[in-house]
């Protein structure tokens, strides 16, 4: 079976702004020539079964991710969702709805934030989620401690890894158990998002999705060790500027 990838690179960035005003997230600098896209795609070359890539983008920053695709030679497709502004972005589900249809009808989905820095292989988290087809799988990370975690969507599990809840933002989150915006989801649950969005969920984050998923069918967390870095402010921005050099592939 056949996997198609697709990264989201959607959103406007409004915390980050003067710095995304006018330049995606995703292509920030990151260290010397690399942008943070640079960084969460530097496994994805290892992962096997890929057969497209898809980023999907507005109309605002298309251009420069055109740009970047082409002098990178990346064998990705840029795709336009025609928003131009943060009131009438479609939200990253319904983002996923349209790379999905560019992709093969029976192919499996490995989703990216492109707003998430992570050390590990995706090439580990695919063989460990397909271990759970045909339910979904969501990467997680181990915050220091629930006062840390309190920022994220966080999950409890049952000794399966089968995931038992899913809170999002918490004052007193259930667990130390951080959701990332990494997941594997098997063609034979792609009707769910359909679902989803029929049934007027909200398609703005990931998260809204994942709870209704977690209510509805079997949803597995696999931990991945080493570094992960959520890049939603200034701080983490600057964090992730001095720290990533250790973690990247040369």
């Amino acid at each position: 079976m056949g996997l198609t990838v697709v990264l989201l690179a959607a959103g406007y960035a409004t915390r980050l702004y003067p710095l995304t005003t006018d330049r995606p997230k995703a292509l920030l600098p990151l260290q010397g020539s690399q942008v943070i896209l640079d960084g969460v795609i530097q496994t994805l070359p290892e992962v096997p079964g890929v057969r497209t890539t898809v980023l999907v983008t507005n109309a605002r920053f298309a251009d420069q991710f055109h740009a970047w695709q082409q002098a990178r030679k990346a064998p990705i497709v840029i795709m336009d969702d025609g928003t131009t502004t943060v009131e009438t972005r479609l939200g990253a589900i319904r983002d996923l709805e349209l790379a999905r249809a560019q992709g093969q009808p029976g192919d499996d989905l490995l989703v990216l934030g492109t707003d998430n820095l992570f050390a590990w292989s995706l090439a580990d988290f695919v063989s460990r989620a397909q271990r759970h087809a045909p339910h979904a799988t969501v990467g997680l990370w181990p915050a220091s401690s629930k006062a840390s975690a309190t920022q994220f969507g966080v999950v409890t599990r049952e000794a399966s890894g089968r995931i038992t809840a899913f809170v999002e933002k918490s004052p007193q989150p259930p667990s130390r158990e951080v959701a990332l915006c990494v997941y594997y989801f098997p063609a034979a649950m792609h009707g769910k998002i359909s679902a989803f969005l029929a049934g007027g969920g909200n398609p703005d984050a990931p998260g809204y999705f994942i709870k209704w998923l977690v209510e509805q069918d079997a949803v597995y967390g696999e931990m991945m060790p080493g570094a992960w870095y959520d890049i939603g402010a200034l701080d983490s921005y600057q964090t992730v500027q001095r720290e990533w050099p250790r973690h990247a592939r040369h």
